[in-house]
């Protein structure tokens, strides 16, 4: 016996059905993207604060380094401090904060381990993550050869120093690119003239937006146009 089905009994969605299906959907989708947003946001951001946490004792034991490499740029580790903090506001002078991967042998005994170049290889027997220190009118071949795509690992941070002065107990900021004696005597133009035996300082912290050399040393960055500071410290370094 044939069968036959009038299509006014096959079942099927309305378009009002349809229509608050789709409602439905993209309210969820609304309260998904709500909530994952924000913490994948957090994410970033600890992920960051965690490498600078890092990245902050290095930059205190650099600037407590003296190298016979550093000869022809500072007299010596104390000069090399206040070099580095009254230029860091300058991005021409900035002081450059980042992870690459290193050779595990230092090949000129300078103190610092050249980048690893090769494509592919195992972290602890062919290279190690070294963090890097850098000014960027002093070591800008260095720079470019350790934050090539080959070797750099993460984001690439900027630090601004600025001094922190002490008045009747309590330490203020001071000026950007300034350095003055604390104890009176106007503004110090070299280390020579500083009379202090200890140098105190503000670092703020940056993210550069692109790891690239051509970006980084570019001019198309500065302070105004690379996002808020991620991160401060206070620092003293001695003489």
């Amino acid at each position: 016996m044939k069968l036959n089905v009038s299509s006014k009994n096959r079942k099927g969605f309305s378009i009002v059905e349809v229509a608050i299906a789709m409602g439905i959907v993209t309210l969820l989708l609304t309260t998904f993207l709500g909530v994952f947003g924000p913490a994948q946001n957090n994410i970033q951001r600890a992920i960051g604060a965690q490498d600078i946490s890092r990245m902050k004792d290095a930059l205190s034991t650099e600037m407590s380094i003296y190298r016979s490499s550093e000869q022809m740029n500072y007299d010596n580790s104390f000069d090399k401090a206040f070099e580095m903090l009254k230029g860091s506001s300058d991005p021409n002078m900035a002081i450059l904060v980042y992870q690459y991967k290193a050779l595990l042998q230092d090949t000129d005994d300078d103190g610092i381990l050249p980048p690893y170049t090769g494509d592919n290889g195992v972290q602890g027997r062919d290279f190690i993550i070294q963090t890097a220190v850098r000014r960027l009118d002093v070591d800008s071949s260095k720079i470019e050869e350790e934050i090539a795509p080959s070797s750099i690992e993460g984001a690439v941070y900027v630090v601004a120093m600025t001094q922190l002065v002490e008045d009747n107990g309590s330490l203020n900021l001071g000026t950007a690119a300034e350095i003055v004696n604390p104890d009176g005597g106007g503004e110090a133009e070299n280390s020579t003239d500083y009379l202090s035996a200890v140098l105190t300082f503000k670092a703020d912290f940056y993210r550069l937006r692109v790891n690239k050399f051509e970006y980084v040393a570019g001019g198309a960055w500065d302070f105004s146009n690379i996002g808020g500071v991620l991160t401060s410290i206070n620092i003293a370094v001695r003489r």
